[in-house]
């Protein structure tokens, strides 16, 4: 599913709860009362830091409050998602995964996504001088500071990730920011090196995962408002040209992510009415994003499509363009 695993010898309070959700099979009298009282315990601790989510803006003092707490519930997150499912078809409210559900619950799914967001526009515009006067502000190093962006990044990676394995969560995110979010981080990516990037579990290297999601569930968000906005924001030329690019960043994970989400939109109803929009000719620009200033990258997406199935398809070559 494409959540990494907890580093070892991290130990965190909230990140032991999830297994304790579960009741033991082998607890029995006085430990059936304690085991169920402390996992009532974590589970009001895990949904209290949920509630500490708030809107707050990038690098303030509040921000740096919330990136803590981000982390915490990310833990729990990713343990949570490790658990082996009874049902795969159970609902987010039948399953184990108290942190998604937490997320819906609170309204926070939403947050999530603007709050990261809205981190990846302002980090786009830190140049070193910017990155120094934060610091002084928040009476931290400069690494210190970039340190903690990084750890709030890879909480919301995770978060979202996690959250975009239900269907629930994907009927109630903001689809249009999602999609819109997925095309600036390409964007911006297609104009820097792959080793210039951090590709650990951070947007750039998760943004496939969420748009292999999206198409994973097109049926159940809606296949025809889903894969409109794949077609007017240009995502699938996007996200194949973030995938061939930098394949070496978001690895064999996640190019096979992306190798679904083109899988899966080649074979909409909405692409075999509107090919030409989909795969235009030549090298073009993408639509243009509203909140992205940078660079438009030209992109060909028939090109990008062919070296997608070639890396997909190695010992099969790639086919030509049916």
């Amino acid at each position: 599913n494409g959540v990494a695993a907890l580093p070892r010898n991290q130990p965190t309070g909230l990140a032991l709860a999830a297994p304790m959700f579960r009741k033991s099979a082998y607890a029995t009298g006085d430990a059936t009362t304690h085991s169920e009282d402390l996992s009532k315990k974590l589970a009001a601790d895990l949904r209290r830091h949920v509630r500490k989510l708030d809107a707050c803006d990038p690098l303030t003092a509040d921000w740096f409050a919330l990136a803590d707490s981000a982390q915490h519930i990310s833990h729990v997150a990713m343990m949570e998602n490790q658990i082996p499912r009874d049902d795969e078809g159970s609902t987010l409210w039948e399953g184990d995964e108290l942190t998604v559900r937490y997320l819906l619950e609170e309204g926070k799914l939403n947050l999530c996504l603007r709050l990261v967001h809205e981190f990846k526009r302002a980090q786009r515009d830190l140049t070193a001088e910017r990155w120094a006067a934060v610091a002084s502000r928040a009476g931290m190093e400069p690494a210190a500071v970039k340190s903690r962006a990084l750890a709030f990044e890879q909480a919301m990676s995770t978060l979202l990730k996690c959250a975009f394995d239900h269907v629930e969560p994907l009927q109630t995110v903001d689809l249009p920011e999602l999609v819109e979010h997925i095309c600036e981080v390409c964007d911006h990516a297609a104009s820097q090196t792959t080793a210039s990037l951090d590709f650990h579990r951070t947007q750039e290297s998760a943004v496939v995962h969420y748009a292999a999601a999206i198409a994973r569930r097109a049926d159940a968000v809606g296949e025809d408002r889903a894969m409109a906005l794949v077609r007017r924001s240009g995502a699938l030329a996007r996200v194949m040209r973030h995938a061939v690019v930098h394949a070496d960043g978001i690895q064999g994970e996640g190019v096979e992510a992306a190798a679904a989400f083109v899988n899966a939109v080649l074979s909409s109803e909405d692409f075999a009415t509107h090919r030409k929009e989909y795969l235009p000719p030549g090298h073009q620009s993408p639509p243009p994003l509203p909140g992205f200033h940078g660079k438009g990258e030209l992109v060909d997406a028939k090109a990008s499509l062919c070296s997608l199935k070639a890396m997909v398809l190695p010992a099969e070559g790639a086919p030509g363009d049916e």
